[in-house]
């Protein structure tokens, strides 16, 4: 019997590896959801080794235990999508194993030691094929439908990438313009150092902070919003924005409220921004 400590330990990673695999392509954010399947299959690994357990080591227990897994994860239903979703982490499986193997054959490891750094070579050389896949995948998804956008705001512009989102279709409240949600590493550029500093971490109570920023300025303060969104991101998340003029792949000049937040909004970085279809499809808030 091989040392449980060890055996859970390298099958807890090896399985927090696959996981983190199968999100990313599948294009998933990576969250505990991860971890949770990773140990639900170093259990399973472990259980399988102990006396009594024999059975849990045939086929079916190995496929039923990664159908857990990959419910852990994606939360798939229906059966059909649950073969898929299994049928892609085997896959991932035997290329982890695949490349694993072609490692030890190249290297000769020799020793615990050889071993391992051979193992984590092949681990390495794996989550960069597979990350690799995943932006490509999300960059070939979001290409129809990433437009250039130019922010104006107080006499500064910047130009970003904006992905029209149908399911950015919120409004502020008090002015009713549309509402467009930017990663805040992408305006910085364009925001007092101030301002800048206060929205970095807007979970730390710091709207005290950024309504002192703001005051520095009355255009800057006269420009502030702060704008509730229930869709695009966390349900009834508040973010603070800013009335802008923006246009949208070279077209008119539209006034829109920009929310900024600190979240990276693309993984592979496509795009900074997330714009409504109607600002694409028709001038809504034409400047005149």
């Amino acid at each position: 019997m091989p040392n449980l400590d060890q055996y859970l330990a390298v099958n807890l990673l090896m399985d927090a590896l696959l996981m983190g695999a199968l999100a990313r392509v599948r294009l998933q954010r990576l969250d505990w959801r991860v971890l949770a399947g990773a140990a639900a299959g170093a259990a399973y690994a472990t259980f399988a080794v102990l006396p009594g357990w024999a059975a849990l080591t045939g086929p079916l227990g190995e496929l039923l235990a990664a159908a857990l897994m990959v419910w852990i994860v994606r939360r798939v239903r229906g059966w059909r999508q649950m073969l898929i979703e299994t049928g892609i982490l085997l896959l991932l499986a035997a290329g982890l194993a695949g490349l694993a193997l072609l490692v030890s054959a190249i290297v000769h490891p020799t020793g615990v030691l050889g071993s391992a750094l051979s193992l984590a070579a092949a681990a390495a050389l794996f989550a960069v094929a597979v990350e690799a896949y995943a932006r490509r995948q999300r960059g070939a998804q979001a290409a129809g439908n990433v437009l250039p956008i130019e922010v104006a705001w107080l006499g500064r512009r910047l130009r970003v990438q904006a992905l029209v989102d149908s399911g950015c279709q919120v409004r502020d409240p008090a002015t009713g313009l549309p509402v467009v949600i930017a990663e805040l590493r992408a305006l910085r550029g364009m925001l007092p150092p101030s301002l800048a500093a206060a929205l970095q971490h807007p979970a730390l109570g710091s709207a005290q902070e950024v309504a002192a920023a703001a005051a520095q300025d009355d255009r800057v303060a006269r420009s502030l919003r702060l704008v509730q969104l229930r869709t695009v991101l966390d349900e009834g998340e508040w973010l603070f924005g800013l009335r802008a003029e923006m246009r949208v792949a070279g077209g008119p000049a539209q006034t829109a409220v920009i929310c900024l937040t600190p979240r990276r909004l693309s993984h592979g970085g496509a795009f900074a921004a997330l714009v409504p279809p109607q600002m694409c499809a028709r001038g809504e808030g034409v400047v005149s």
